[in-house]
């Protein structure tokens, strides 16, 4: 086991007594604490378990002392000591969170300073240096991160607590921001005020979604048209359900408006239909366009019983 203890100061006048309603303390340690886990699974997967701990208060800004230690399971023992450089131990977790990392050349950020600087935008570049860290630039400003960071802030789940614990932050009465870790002579805390808390949210996802194009002839039975805008035709292509296209072919539309072409049920269109798949991040989405109506023809008026 290994076991590092930090700080975490809410600061504000009214925790200048040292004290803190255990209603707005608890949940942001929750948070701030599955903000340790998620990133431990990022990186150690389920090689290890991380928690953390308080383990005592100080005067002035309230105090908390918190411990944070890295068990590793029985049975990786062996694969911590044959590949120590596959794991991290709290010490480097902590260091990744709120330090930096360890790193060659050059001062690294952590993940806190990493996204105060992101402001939750995507950065504008991301380039390797090859010596364990990585650059990145966002509106001109260009940091160091180590590499293992990189994998922190593109993981949804460390992101997500991430933006929780902003939310939890900034939603205690009178904290200014807090404090996480110490300073010293070789390093700096990290702190977050009721600002920076907005920038813990996760990025947008790419606003350039990988879209992919196919067109058809088909033949489709009107279900139920739409001429409002924003509202899309409903047809059915012989399948069990029916499904929304928008219709793009505006003399058709013309023509029925005007009442050239008068629809009912089991009217039938062919026309030439184009789907476009738009794929994200976390999203797949098909839409459906006729592009030309190519032939039209009507449904049965009655039965053919003679």
């Amino acid at each position: 086991m290994k076991k590092v203890r930090f700080e975490i100061a809410f600061e504000g006048e009214v925790f200048n007594d040292g004290e803190i309603d255990v209603r707005d303390l608890a949940p942001t340690l929750l948070s701030l604490g599955n903000v340790v886990q998620s990133a431990n699974q990022a990186l150690n997967g389920n090689r290890a378990d991380a928690r953390l701990k308080v383990a005592a208060t100080a005067e002035g800004s309230f105090v908390a002392q918190l411990a944070m230690d890295v068990s590793w399971i029985v049975d990786m023992l062996d694969a911590v000591v044959a590949h120590p450089d596959r794991m991290v131990a709290a010490d480097q977790l902590m260091d990744l969170l709120i330090k930096g990392g360890s790193i060659v050349s050059g001062t690294a950020v952590g993940l806190f300073g990493a996204v105060k600087i992101l402001r939750g935008k995507r950065p504008d570049k991301v380039q390797k240096v090859g010596d364990g860290t990585t650059q990145i630039t966002v509106n001109q400003t260009t940091f160091i991160v180590d590499d293992r960071t990189v994998d922190l802030l593109q993981d949804l789940p460390t992101r997500e607590a991430l933006e929780d614990l902003g939310k939890k932050a900034s939603s205690v009465e009178g904290l200014e921001g807090f404090r996480i870790g110490t300073d010293g002579p070789n390093e700096e805390a990290v702190r977050l005020g009721q600002n920076d808390f907005r920038a813990l949210r996760v990025p947008p996802e790419n606003e350039d979604p990988e879209v992919e194009i196919t067109r058809r002839d088909a033949w489709l039975k009107i279900v139920s048209v739409h001429f409002r805008d924003g509202y899309k035709w409903r047809f059915s292509d012989g399948g069990e359900r029916a499904f929304t296209a928008e219709m793009e072919d505006t003399k058709f539309q013309n023509d029925v408006q005007a009442g050239k072409v008068a629809l009912n049920a089991n009217d039938a269109i062919r026309c030439r239909l184009r789907e476009e798949q738009s794929l994200t991040a976390s999203h797949l989405i098909k839409t459906l366009y006729v592009e030309e109506v190519l032939d039209f023809r009507t449904g049965a008026r009655q039965l053919n019983l003679l």
